[in-house]
């Protein structure tokens, strides 16, 4: 009888030195999708797709015109930078609205992909309020964001040099971007949240404001090879 009892006993101090495994609650964003809205007029849009990413580019910083012949422009700028920029496209059956990321970098700093990229692309990414980029496309000297709003209505100008610039260096001034949120899963996957308003310009140079802007973009690491 006492032998059985220290044999019980015995494994009872064995079981409680193994440890339950412990049980990982998975998070619910890891099934959010990509999602913006934002009001114009009044009118409040709502637009939300399960993947947004769609282009990456590298363009001519601080550009700037050399010399025109025969209506072709020739056009220089810092040769050992390249702007780099990254565009979510998030749309519905009738509207859609692109969210760009720029920023410039050395070279140096970078490396090759299909196209030259930032070695960290989260720097794009970094919490904290950003600039409206007003001359995506064209002089490609600012960084920060931009959007383009289906409607032909974006917050930055011309991308042509054969127009003056359209915009004047205060057009966004009482507008905001801010990454409010950079959220890392245990998948590895990042939530991106951030909230803005903008001046929106179209080629007329007419204007709408944009308010009560949210953005919400599920970045996987598969998408920063490029």
């Amino acid at each position: 009888m006492a032998m059985a009892v220290f044999f019980f006993s015995a494994c009872k101090k064995e079981n409680a030195l193994i440890e339950q495994p412990e049980t990982v609650k998975e998070d619910p964003l890891e099934y959010a999708k990509d999602s913006i809205s934002y009001s114009i007029d009044g009118i409040t849009y709502s637009l939300s797709k399960y993947y947004s990413f769609y282009r990456v580019s590298n363009m001519q910083p601080h550009s700037k015109v050399d010399s025109i012949v025969k209506n072709g422009y020739y056009i220089s700028g810092l040769k050992d930078s390249v702007l780099y920029s990254r565009t979510y496209g998030i749309y519905d059956d009738q509207n859609r609205v692109d969210v760009i990321f720029i920023k410039t970098y050395a070279k140096a700093s970078m490396v090759q992909a299909l196209i030259l990229r930032p070695k960290d692309v989260m720097d794009l990414f970094t919490v904290g309020m950003k600039n409206y980029a007003l001359d995506y496309g064209r002089d490609n000297i600012q960084n920060g964001i931009a959007l383009n709003i289906s409607g032909g209505f974006k917050t930055y100008g011309s991308e042509s040099f054969r127009i003056p610039p359209q915009l004047s260096p205060d057009a966004q001034k009482n507008s905001k971007f801010e990454i409010s949120s950079l959220k890392k899963l245990n998948s590895g996957t990042y939530i991106l949240e951030a909230k803005f308003n903008a001046m929106l310009f179209n080629e007329k140079n007419e204007s709408k404001k944009l308010e009560n802007g949210y953005l919400r973009l599920i970045m996987d690491e598969t998408q920063f090879i490029l």
